[in-house]
């Protein structure tokens, strides 16, 4: 089996402990300072219970068009971003700590503010993909919805990350048929199941995709699935399941009242470390960032990248 390993309890987020690194750290800092002086601100087999045989396949719905909403969107104005300025900044950030982050901003409307160089690059979507898996299972419960232990399954794969409720609901409900209907459905490029099947934190995926995806869902929400999705992550917990911190990126402070995030972290799978921030802000921007970088570098200073990113991409797209 593949050496997956996320981070225990012993793990502490930078805002809560000293860096490990304080000269990565200052020189972080320092190349960020000078990117906003710049004008940056200007602008394992797995098996179908009989349950899961009964899902129904005529739930999944057409390919969202390419361009979201844009009868709508093209009466509205699109904000002035500066997006050399902002691209800049990340990857600054991104340099300073030899990482690489894949980062895109959507507007309300589902409208491009801005995309770094790797937002269509695949990466390992660490627990990203729960997203997909409990958004698939939401959608095609019966009008009674899930049992009891199954929704408390899909909200605690949501709020606290739990792997233990998100390897019952891979297994029991096939999670790779799952994530390739929700390819489908919402029209996903870069996202694909895992090659070792039981293995879900290694599916594929972009930063693009993760915002196509939230972009659809904040644009139903009056779709069920949608609606309890969008809850769950705004009731995101400040500790998952297994003890990590997961007050980093939008939900450090950066994203706001009212966020609703979701975040993935792993490590080490081909000697690589993910640590992950994505979701829609309370004035409805969608801000994702996807970090990668050697497993070398500790979680803490991978951590200050994506704080920071986040800190530029959301001021950089007001």
């Amino acid at each position: 089996m593949a050496p997956v390993a996320v981070a225990g309890p012993a793990y502490r987020h930078p805002r809560l402990r000293a860096l490990g690194s304080g000269a990565a750290r200052r020189l972080v800092g320092a190349v960020l300072t000078g990117a906003l002086v710049a004008g940056l601100l200007v602008g394992p087999v797995l098996c179908w219970s009989s349950s899961a045989q009964a899902i129904a396949r005529s739930d999944v719905v057409d390919v969202v068009p390419r361009v979201l909403r844009e009868d709508v969107a093209a009466a509205l104005p699109v904000r002035v971003v500066d997006v050399p300025a902002v691209q800049g900044g990340v990857a600054a950030v991104a340099a300073a700590a030899t990482a690489s982050v894949g980062a895109v901003v959507l507007d309300p409307q589902g409208r491009s503010l801005l995309e770094t160089s790797d937002a269509d690059r695949p990466v390992s979507s660490a627990s990203l993909v729960k997203l997909l898996v409990v958004q698939q299972l939401l959608a095609r419960a019966g009008p009674a919805g899930w049992d009891a232990a199954t929704a408390r399954r899909l909200e605690r794969a949501i709020t606290v990350s739990d792997d233990g409720a998100m390897n019952v609901l891979w297994t029991t409900y096939d999670g790779p048929a799952l994530v390739r209907a929700a390819v489908a459905q919402f029209g996903l490029t870069a996202t694909a199941p895992p090659a070792e099947a039981g293995q879900w934190g290694q599916a594929t995926t972009s930063a693009s995709d993760v915002a196509r995806f939230l972009s659809a869902l904040a644009a139903t929400p009056g779709a069920t699935d949608a609606a309890t999705l969008l809850t769950w992550m705004r009731q995101a917990a400040p500790t998952g399941a297994d003890g990590f911190d997961q007050t980093f990126g939008l939900l450090s402070g950066a994203g706001g009242a009212g966020v609703a995030a979701k975040q993935g972290w792993m490590c080490c799978v081909d000697g690589r470390r993910q640590l992950h921030s994505a979701g829609v802000l309370d004035d409805g921007r969608v801000v994702v960032v996807l970090a990668e970088a050697s497993a070398a570098r500790p979680w803490d200073v991978v951590g200050d990248v994506v704080d920071r990113a986040t800190t530029v991409l959301v001021e950089g797209t007001r």
